[in-house]
């Protein structure tokens, strides 16, 4: 055929320069017209237009994308939303180094990567394994793991977006739950955790009750007496951090009512620190110091077949301004706020409330009220 080898063609024109820019995917009959245009061929004309149709589809840049490998062969590699910067700039050799004498892309193993595992990635990043918590992956090198190298769809270059990476590992199961956290519900994991490391234990962005209060009103952690749980910024004593069968991500059950009847299982949160056997006997000198003599008066507001106080009813769980937890305030009667000022003696104490008259009470000698 007349685009085949033409005879009499010097050998070293394969090595000419026009020649050897062709890529290995070039089409032969393309190769043999470059040939016989160099050799002088008769249909130099048919030549010509063939070769200059094939190097520019071979040499057309994507937009953008600087020529290179991205636009001859691994344009897949550059398509994403999210293009590793050295992709992006066609520098494929900052990771990947050209080695011994195999021909690329005819030959395995023209190239490797220029380290392995994290190490490759702290040629440019700083690390991320210097803190007292690392993430496994991260302490094991495996940050492909989560990151693709060359591109995504998502923000650092994730192989998936919020919380579905994380099930990657994580039991998904384990966080559906009827009452979930915000960001858990939400995917947003890295709200409170650091996905690299952190001096803080379960890769947390801070300790204690200093994370929470990152979203959540540190005023409710102030007053005159705070619930111990509070100050010492133990909120997870009470709370589940991700999710919970019982509203407001409690650990287990606390009335919502300010009244009901009483069950020592509904009071099974509060009953995790303090005696379940504070309110069931009518008669103690020990059980409580909320006693006017040996009247448990705990028994008293509590322990009723159909309209017992609810913790709630007179106690704030995170911090109030009298002493014993004990509110200023009662919601939950239309529009009127009940009053309590309560005041704290050595051996007791006294209460005027705006739902009974002013009553004291004391351990050592019984008060005799009106």
């Amino acid at each position: 055929m007349l685009l085949h080898h033409v005879q009499g063609m010097p050998d070293n024109f394969s090595r000419h320069p026009l020649i050897a820019s062709a890529p290995a995917w070039a089409p032969k009959f393309v190769r043999s017209a470059m040939k016989a245009l160099l050799a002088g061929s008769v249909c130099r004309l048919l030549a010509v237009s063939l070769v200059m149709s094939a190097t520019s589809l071979w040499s057309a840049p994507i937009p953008g994308i600087p020529d290179g490998c991205a636009t001859r062969c691994h344009r897949s590699k550059a398509r994403d939303g999210v293009v590793h910067g050295p992709v992006a700039s066609d520098d494929c050799i900052a990771c990947h180094n050209p080695v011994g004498a195999a021909v690329h892309p005819k030959q395995q193993g023209a190239f490797r990567p220029v380290a392995k595992g994290a190490a490759l990635c702290q040629t440019c990043h700083e690390s991320m394994a210097s803190k007292r918590v690392v993430h496994p992956p991260v302490g094991g090198g495996e940050c492909l793991s989560c990151h693709d190298p060359h591109q995504s769809a998502n923000p650092s270059l994730l192989k998936a977006r919020g919380a579905a990476l994380c099930f990657g590992c994580h039991d998904a199961a384990a966080f559906s739950v009827r009452h979930g956290h915000l960001p858990v519900t939400t995917g947003e994991c890295l709200e409170c955790h650091d996905p690299h490391q952190s001096d803080s234990p379960r890769l947390l962005r801070g300790s204690g009750a200093a994370l929470c209060f990152r979203c959540h009103d540190e005023k409710m952690a102030a007053g005159r007496s705070i619930h111990q749980p509070v100050a010492r910024g133990e909120c997870c004593d009470c709370h589940n951090p991700h999710g919970s069968s019982f509203p407001k991500l409690l650990r287990n059950a606390y009335p919502e009512a300010l009244y009901l009847s009483y069950e020592q299982n509904d009071f099974a949160l509060c009953f995790t620190c303090h005696s379940r056997q504070m309110a069931d006997d009518r008669r103690t000198d020990t059980l409580t110091g909320f006693r006017n003599g040996d009247n448990n008066l705990h028994y008293l507001h509590i322990n009723k077949p159909d309209k017992g106080r609810s913790c709630k009813t007179c106690h704030d769980a995170h911090a109030a301004p009298q002493q014993r937890l004990v509110k200023e305030r009662i919601p939950g009667f239309g529009s009127w706020d009940i009053p309590i000022r309560y005041t704290k003696t050595d051996t007791g104490g006294t209460c005027v409330v705006g739902c009974h008259k002013p009553k004291s009470y004391d351990r050592l000698r019984a008060v005799s009220n009106p």
